[in-house]
């Protein structure tokens, strides 16, 4: 009987955090659509003004910002004016809220959803091809909308299982081909993220005791791994998405200052299995916690299922111990079973 019951608790806190679902079959013809939006979108100057929106506490929060692009250069971003954001919170404006498909992406969306065209829409005064990206039981997890004429994407929604959007960024205007004017400030390939960091410079750091995953579970593989230095030491920036979210995880040595971490970024403390993670879901969700000599913060432009499923598989906040991890595999092994029971 003991013996089972550690068998048991192998099983469960061994087993992968997530979803127990499974990528979606079918023809992807949309597909093609997107990766001609993304090469477009790499080699086409354009300049426009983009409006992002991020659900919090049941309403869209939404900031705009002026985006230019200018190839072999990279693509900038400056914010242009707020409207209903959330007092003294600040929404990210960039490359992970960028409404232009990644081919690593593109990848994670084709093996996760099924992705079909789905008429034709209006955008910014121009026609655009919808494509759609649904679920095993057909629901739309994301849609976008690529301009018929340039092939340049317009707009991407991620919408939750009620079918409710949860994010979006839509260019609200779009200027195409001119390459006048330097980039704004902020800008997405230019920027401080330069060095790439190889699978070996992983594994090598790994050795070292950091936990870098190459997938967060079944539907979230990494999709860029950069890494640079600070006066705090190196720092790296992991980004995991399943097509359609971008999650972004930040790991870096040190320890959290507890009595003014919450003060200073406006996050709350909440413990967990005995833990303390620091929360913030006004606008982009944020995730932020030390273990092992370590701090791992977590921001999700996602539905907060994934970013509880990408936190899950992180190293526990310290005071987390044998029994918390026990009880979060039992939980994962309940949903296995149920899951497999309803087939």
């Amino acid at each position: 009987m003991l013996t089972g019951l550690m068998l048991l608790l192998v099983l469960a806190t061994s087993a992968p955090s997530g979803n127990w679902a499974r990528p979606v079959e079918g023809e992807d013809d949309g597909i093609d659509l997107l990766r001609r939006a993304a090469e477009t979108s790499r080699v086409t100057a354009y300049d426009g003004v983009q409006s992002v929106a991020v659900r919090s506490a049941g309403t869209l929060a939404t900031e705009r910002a002026e985006v230019r692009h200018r190839p072999g250069e990279g693509t900038g971003y400056a914010e242009v004016t707020t409207r209903n954001a959330v007092a003294g919170r600040s929404l990210v404006v960039g490359p992970t809220s960028s409404a232009r498909p990644d081919e690593r992406v593109l990848e994670s969306l084709e093996h996760n959803y099924r992705v079909t065209r789905a008429g034709s829409d209006t955008v910014a005064g121009r026609t655009a091809e919808v494509v759609d990206a649904r679920r095993g039981d057909g629901s739309v997890a994301g849609r976008f909308w690529v301009d018929e004429r340039t092939s340049l994407p317009l707009r991407r929604d991620v919408l939750d299982a009620t079918g409710e959007v949860t994010h979006s960024v839509r260019f609200v205007t779009l200027a195409v081909g001119d390459d006048t004017g330097t980039l704004p400030g902020s800008s997405g390939e230019t920027g401080h993220w330069r060095n790439t960091l190889s699978p070996r410079e992983r594994t090598r750091l790994e050795r070292r005791g950091w936990t870098l995953p190459e997938r967060i579970s079944w539907n979230l593989p990494l999709v860029d791994a950069r890494s640079k230095r600070t006066t705090d030491g190196r720092v790296v920036h992991l980004s995991y998405s399943d097509g359609l979210s971008i999650v972004s995880v930040f790991v870096q040595r040190g320890q959290l200052g507890h009595e003014s971490v919450g003060t200073t970024s406006g996050m709350r403390p909440v413990v967990e299995g005995g833990g303390t993670i620091y929360v913030d879901d006004s606008g982009q969700s944020r995730r932020m916690w030390e273990s092992g000599g370590f701090v791992y913060t977590v921001l999700a432009d996602a539905p907060p299922e994934m970013t509880g499923t990408v936190v899950g598989a992180l190293p526990d906040p310290d005071g987390s111990g044998f029994w918390a991890r026990v009880w979060r595999g039992f939980e994962r092994l309940g949903s296995r079973i149920a899951d497999m029971a309803g087939r």
